[in-house]
């Protein structure tokens, strides 16, 4: 050891052990989740040969290609063939899940755009004449699209093995020939940009499910019917959070905070971002149903947009608080919320409530109001 490295050492063993641990934890690097944001995961500045760049990807394109990564990594898929998922995606909708007009039951769900290659919808582009006994409303589901390609890829077997990234791509979406490798290098930056990604950020799937990745991301979920612009907002600003951990005491005006949202503060989001910044509703349930903003709905009348309050028997204050969101196919009225601890954001029918008291609040802009400039934030 020379005289250099018992200077360290002896520097080292001479500091508080606070100090010690500050340095180590501001010399590590952090864990990268499902919640670490898009826009600051190192994309900046990484560029390739086919003209695109990863920072020229809005945050619902990295969503896309953060879920290949994921879903992949979370079903033990090798990087080469991780890889060919992220070329196909790129290749086929730019990692956007498209709606297509000669698909008309496809417009019903939240998209990212139009194609109009055929019957083909969603972001591995498959044909509604070819994989649509599975129904629409998977078909427009990305998770689906590409757990989707991954079946493909095991049912290969040993035949895989051999084969390139674009090869693969190539076998499974039988696109025009050697449709993939221009976009390689893309996929492979992308691969590298997410690789590091935590499994344990992800929502957990019971046995036998398809893998979920980092989960929905709002993108691919029915639309609401019979919504007015405001309540179409307010529904759209939630939705995209769908996935995302429950935290208690976590969300404010600029998204999750503590790595996700509890129920007031998904609505308060929400209201706020639907509103243009105009309506700020406090963080607890009671608070935003009793704001001068809210309108008393009877039940009868309820709206998507409209926020649903609950309060158990024998309360006087509620405790859980979502977003109707209208009805599924079977009838059913749907709540879009932020359940409880070990939950993700999600769609619940709201029998589940059944037996506790409702209300239904509407919220309006005043004509006078102007956006909010104050500090960001939300919590009282």
């Amino acid at each position: 050891m020379d005289t250099s490295s018992r200077a360290v050492i002896a520097t080292a063993l001479g500091l508080p052990a606070a100090l010690l641990l500050l340095m180590l934890i501001v010399g590590a690097e952090p864990t990268l989740t499902c919640t670490t944001p898009l826009a600051s995961g190192g994309a900046a500045g990484v560029s390739g040969p086919t003209g695109q760049t990863v920072a020229g990807l809005s945050e619902g394109q990295l969503q896309l290609a953060r879920n290949g990564v994921a879903i992949g990594k979370q079903r033990g898929m090798p990087e080469s063939v991780i890889v060919s998922e992220l070329a196909a995606q790129a290749t086929e909708s730019s990692f956007r899940n498209l709606a297509n007009p000669t698909v008309p039951e496809s417009l019903n769900y939240a998209n990212d755009g139009l194609g109009y290659d055929h019957d083909s919808v969603g972001p591995h582009q498959m044909r509604a004449s070819i994989w649509g006994s599975v129904g629409i409303a998977k078909l427009m589901d990305p998770v689906y699209q590409i757990n989707w390609f991954y079946d493909q890829a095991e049912r290969l077997g040993n035949t895989a093995g051999p084969m390139s990234p674009a090869e693969l791509a190539q076998e499974i979406e039988r696109s025009a020939p050697n449709a993939y490798a221009g976009q390689l290098e893309l996929a492979r930056r992308l691969y590298a940009l997410f690789a590091d990604i935590d499994p344990a950020s992800m929502p957990r799937t019971p046995a036998g499910a398809p893998a979920a990745g980092c989960g929905p991301n709002g993108s691919g979920t029915p639309l609401p019917a019979q919504a007015s612009e405001f309540g179409r907002a307010v529904i759209e600003h939630a939705a995209r959070w769908i996935g995302t951990p429950y935290v208690w005491g976590g969300g404010d005006t600029t998204g999750p905070t503590g790595g996700g949202f509890d129920c007031s503060g998904l609505t308060l989001y929400a209201v706020y971002h639907a509103s243009g910044g105009r309506i700020r509703l406090p963080h607890y349930t009671q608070a935003q149903q009793d704001h001068p903003t809210a309108q008393i709905i009877p039940f009868a009348e309820r709206a998507p947009g409209d926020l649903i309050f609950f309060t158990a028997q024998g309360d006087t204050d509620s405790h859980h608080v979502g977003i109707y969101y209208g009805r599924d196919e079977q009838g059913r009225d749907l709540l879009l919320h932020a359940p409880q601890s070990g939950q993700t954001v999600t769609l619940t029918p709201l029998s589940a409530w059944d037996g506790e008291h409702i209300d239904v609040r509407r919220y309006s802009v005043p004509a006078t109001s102007s956006p909010d400039t104050s500090l960001p934030g939300g919590r009282t």
